[in-house]
Order: C-alpha cells, then sequence, then structure tokens
C-alpha cells in the first residue's frame, strides 16, 4: 500500500502537565507508519478547521484524530487502509471500540500484553463492516482524494456524521482503546465508603473534582480538594468549595477534615509514608482516610511476568507514573507503620479466566502456593483511622 499518510489531530492543555496523556501520544504515534502530523492546540489563533485546511494533503490517507489519547496495535491502520480499498462505496473508515462489542467479545485485558492478544483476535474476525451508528467519531481514516470533494464542517471530527450511513462504515477486525476519561473519573462506586457523619472532604488528586461533587450531592457537606495539573484543576475548581493547586507534599494547609479521600493517588508517592504522615495531621480526631489503591499481585500482572512483560501504560496497575506497588500485605504494613487502623478494606474481584485459574492450578500441583484470592483482586479499598 505505503500510500503517504496525514494525522490531523487535537492535544489539549492538559498533555503538558501529564506524563501519561505523554506516553498516550508516544504510543499512538508508535503503532502508525511514518507521517505527517497536523496537530491543532486551544492555543491557536486559527480553528482546527482552518488549520487542516492550510494543510490539507492531496494524496494518500487523512487519519482524524480527535485526541490522541488511544490505544490501537500496528495492525489498525492496514486494516482501515483495506476497507477502504476494498469497497469503493466506503468513504469513511472507523475501527471497532467498545461501545460495539457483544458479550462474547467482551474485553477482558488489564495490560498492554492483554491489549496485543485480544487485538490479534479481533483481527481474526470476518472483515466485514458494521455500518455507521451515529457515534462520535474517535478516530476515522479517508482518503485525501475523497476529502478534496466533501466540504469539511466547522468541526472537522464530526464529518461522518454529514455523510450517509453507507458512505461510513465500522471496521468489525480493528479495534481501539480509548484513555479519554483519565480525568473524568468520578468513582461513584466508592461513595458508600464515606461515612455519613462526614461534614467535610478533602479529596487529593481531585483531577476535575468528580469524586468529591458526588460526595457534596449525597451528603450535602463542605468538599475540598487539591490537584496537581492546573489545566485539570480549572475544571474542579467550579464544583469544590475549596481548591489548592500543587504538590500535595508543599501545601501548607491549617484546616482538618473528616474524611480525606486518596483514590489511586497513594502508588504516584516514591515516599508515601510522607504523605500519610500529612493526611494524619489534617484529619479531625475522629477523622478517617479512604484508599483505593491498585493490586500489583493481581492475575494479569503475574501472568505477564511469566511472559517475560512488565509494560508501562498510562492507566491501569502499571501506569508509567506510579512509583510503588502494592499487595493486600504491603499495604496492611504501610498502613500499621504509619499509625492507621483499618476499619475497613474491600478487595475487588474479578473472576480469574478459565485458561489462568487452571494454569494456577496446575502450579499448586508442584508445591507452589498461590493465593487465588490476591489473584482475582484488581483492587483495594481501604477506611481507616489514626492510632492514637
Amino acid at each position: 500500500m505505503n500510500q503517504t499518510l496525514t494525522v490531523f489531530t487535537t492535544i489539549n492543555v492538559s498533555y503538558a502537565d501529564s506524563d501519561e496523556l505523554q506516553l498516550c501520544l508516544k504510543m499512538f504515534s508508535d503503532a502508525l507508519p511514518p507521517a505527517n502530523w497536523v496537530i491543532h492546540t486551544p492555543d491557536m489563533l486559527v480553528t482546527a478547521q482552518a488549520l487542516f485546511q492550510q494543510n490539507k494533503p492531496t494524496e494518500g490517507y487523512v487519519l482524524f484524530v480527535k485526541e490522541p489519547a488511544l490505544l490501537i496495535d500496528k495492525q489498525t491502520y492496514p486494516l482501515l487502509e483495506k476497507h477502504l480499498i476494498n469497497d469503493s462505496n466506503v468513504i469513511v473508515v472507523l475501527p471497532s471500540d467498545g461501545r460495539n462489542i457483544n458479550n462474547k467479545l467482551a474485553a477482558n485485558y488489564y495490560t498492554l500484553r492483554g491489549f496485543e492478544r485480544y487485538s490479534v483476535g479481533f483481527c481474526k474476525q470476518s472483515d466485514a463492516n458494521l455500518p455507521y451508528d451515529g457515534r462520535e467519531p474517535w478516530v476515522f481514516l479517508i482518503s485525501a482524494k475523497n476529502l478534496k470533494h466533501l466540504t469539511l464542517p466547522e468541526n472537522p471530527f464530526s464529518l461522518p456524521a454529514q455523510l450517509t450511513r453507507e458512505q461510513v462504515v465500522i471496521a468489525m477486525n480493528a479495534y481501539s482503546h480509548p484513555f479519554f476519561n483519565y480525568y473524568d473519573e468520578s468513582r461513584v462506586d466508592l461513595l458508600p465508603f464515606v461515612p455519613i457523619s462526614t461534614q467535610s472532604l478533602l479529596d487529593v488528586g481531585c483531577s476535575r473534582g468528580g469524586f468529591a461533587e458526588a460526595v457534596k450531592t449525597k451528603l450535602h457537606c463542605r468538599v475540598s480538594g487539591i490537584e496537581m495539573n492546573r489545566h485539570e484543576a480549572q475544571s474542579a475548581e467550579k464544583v469544590l468549595d475549596r481548591l489548592w493547586v500543587g504538590d500535595v507534599l508543599s501545601l501548607e494547609i491549617q484546616e482538618q477534615f473528616d474524611c480525606i479521600s486518596c483514590l489511586d493517588v497513594l502508588e504516584h508517592f516514591a515516599n508515601p509514608q510522607q504523605l500519610l504522615k500529612i493526611i494524619r495531621h489534617w484529619l479531625t480526631p475522629d477523622g478517617r482516610v479512604l484508599l483505593n489503591v491498585p493490586n500489583v499481585g493481581f492475575w494479569a500482572i503475574v501472568e505477564d511476568l511469566l511472559a517475560g512483560r512488565w509494560d508501562y501504560v498510562p492507566a491501569g496497575i502499571l501506569c508509567n507514573t506510579h512509583m510503588r506497588f502494592y499487595t493486600q500485605y504491603s499495604l496492611r504494613q504501610l498502613l500499621q507503620e504509619c499509625g492507621f487502623n483499618i476499619i475497613t478494606l474491600e478487595s475487588h474481584r474479578i473472576p480469574l479466566p478459565e485458561h489462568v485459574e487452571i494454569g494456577f492450578n496446575d502450579y499448586q500441583k508442584t508445591g507452589l502456593r498461590v493465593d487465588f484470592d490476591n489473584l482475582s483482586t484488581l483492587a483495594f479499598t481501604v477506611l481507616a483511622e489514626p492510632i492514637g
């Protein structure tokens, strides 16, 4: 094929402060053939539409990417290109994603190796297409030849919506995984762990303030947050009663709080003892700390290690900004060392895949000790109180 490729995308201001999003961009770029990148950023004086018109290619293909916080493998682009070559009636092709996956093909990967294996299985499906269902397109491919006959909308990424259903298809054998919601998660599933008596909450690493806002809605209490990413903090400021922007280890906060939440935060600190010491100081006498911590002993990580793999990714247990890794044992040891008594510790379990259960049962028969509860635990949620 070897047609020239132009990638047109937008990068928001959060990328400047986020090593995770920077890794997203690198991994997405590495999965594509050499390309000419046209990138629109919010600080530009021209619109995305105008920028593209100024750099509009006359040959090859154009990959429109709403935001490069996407994971694809090296087969994704060739498969999309093949769909356009094989059907002249198709103008735009999108890869599949979680929005059109049935239970039989439900995503069950938690690591890069797992994603690669899942994508390979996906590629083995029929090369048939699904008709476009009107979904928001995250990424799509079009030929420069067809593009020159179209009027690009003000929002270039909405182009598929102005075409007919026959002209836009979803490739059933190409797959993409989004990281768009990295800063959006509100973790409402953890609301039951916040004591109902809480009148003030501090969310450390509050991102856009989703969890604290949910707590405020439920308990009608005062909520505050700390966020290091100054761009995401702008969203949090709109929903919190008070916000501190900066490194939690350097802030001087004179207030105390009934509950301090650190959801998927502790593992980002090389010295968690220092963070927990500060949290103790900020808690009221009857205060509680709420933690959510990923489990490095989860089966997908152990299976990768047995296969000689340990791949950092933009989000998840092996997030590239994780400085420390925990099992239930090491987490209990840390909290005890820092003067906390565990009130509640809940393991978030996911049933082991059949091949994993069979494999580790065989290991156990050789005399190796296997903790199946640990293998099935994705993360721990802990509610703790300071001792003394």
